[in-house]
């Protein structure tokens, strides 16, 4: 039994929401797909047609107050009907049997109540027609497609935009909603985990990520996430990622990074189709200093 839930924001879902419900079908257990817009102050075209898009076990809402990215997730979980539930980012497409790799995947594994299946992310292979989209895109396909170095500590770097967990794990384990930045709630969520008796397994299943954004968007949104990196870091001094592990091991680091102008470092990220991405890590090292408490 499976409950699919995706959060929305500002997305126009309906190409996902009639994949699923194709795979919906074939499947031989009960299954609900639950689709929460977390109150777009635009919400696309798809809103309007939703009829269309509903049938059996198929829920379409539209939240009156926007929750966040944690606490929408929560909620999702709560009005879950099913033992098994898998998140779903709105803008990842799934392969024409993602949802039967998932429930094999269950059946494999004995464990499944303290179970945490990834099914991880990929892009296109090719760069899309934009070019303002290339930045994010090459990202994208460099630094979080599967099949790139995991690390080695499987919790360090989770990512919550396609998993499948145990109802009963998400309700004992639920997001931190006092993380009410853009960014890095799911890495912190899954840092949490580390010392819980939860299987962490990673399983051929990604969707593919369409929400592109153009350069400006993304390096703002990169920019948001580093602020939050730096508040969520105060209040849990556990939390780690490469760049704050690059950050406690080499002092002299952000001092170098100041060498080189923000500026600079946007107008070269922004104005080429295949920028060298050090220079992004090098602009979130200067965020990260700078916004980092004295």
């Amino acid at each position: 039994m499976l409950s699919i839930c995706v959060p929305s924001y500002e997305y126009d879902v309906a190409p996902l929401v009639l994949n699923l419900r194709t795979q919906m079908a074939r499947l031989d257990v009960p299954c609900e797909l639950l689709v929460y817009d977390d109150a777009s102050p635009r919400v696309p075209g798809w809103w309007e047609e939703r009829a269309k898009l509903t049938g059996p076990g198929i829920e379409l809402k539209r939240l009156p107050q926007n929750l966040g990215r944690a606490a929408i997730r929560n909620r999702l979980v709560r009005d879950a009907r099913y033992p098994n539930v898998l998140l779903l980012d709105a803008d990842g497409w799934p392969g024409d049997h993602f949802l039967q790799n998932y429930l094999r995947a269950v059946r494999d594994h004995r464990t499944a109540q303290n179970l945490l299946l990834i099914g991880g992310r990929t892009y296109a292979p090719s760069p899309p027609a934009d070019p303002d989209l290339h930045l994010h895109w090459w990202y994208g396909h460099r630094r979080e497609s599967t099949g790139h170095a995991h690390r080695r500590d499987p919790f360090a770097g989770f990512q919550s935009n396609n998993f499948l967990a145990s109802r009963q794990l998400l309700l004992d384990h639920s997001f931190p909603e006092t993380a009410v930045g853009y960014g890095h709630e799911d890495t912190l969520w899954g840092q949490q985990l580390r010392d819980q008796d939860i299987t962490l397994a990673r399983i051929d299943n990604p969707v593919i990520h369409l929400g592109l954004e153009p350069a400006n968007t993304f390096l703002s949104k990169q920019h948001q996430a580093i602020d939050n990196l730096v508040r969520l870091r105060v209040a849990h001094p556990f939390l780690t990622t490469s760049l704050t592990r690059l950050t406690d091991r080499a002092p002299f680091a952000p001092f170098l990074a100041r060498l080189l102008p923000e500026r600079w470092l946007v107008r070269y990220l922004t104005g080429r189709p295949r920028p060298n991405l050090r220079a992004l890590d090098i602009l979130k090292l200067s965020w990260y200093n700078s916004g980092r408490p004295a």
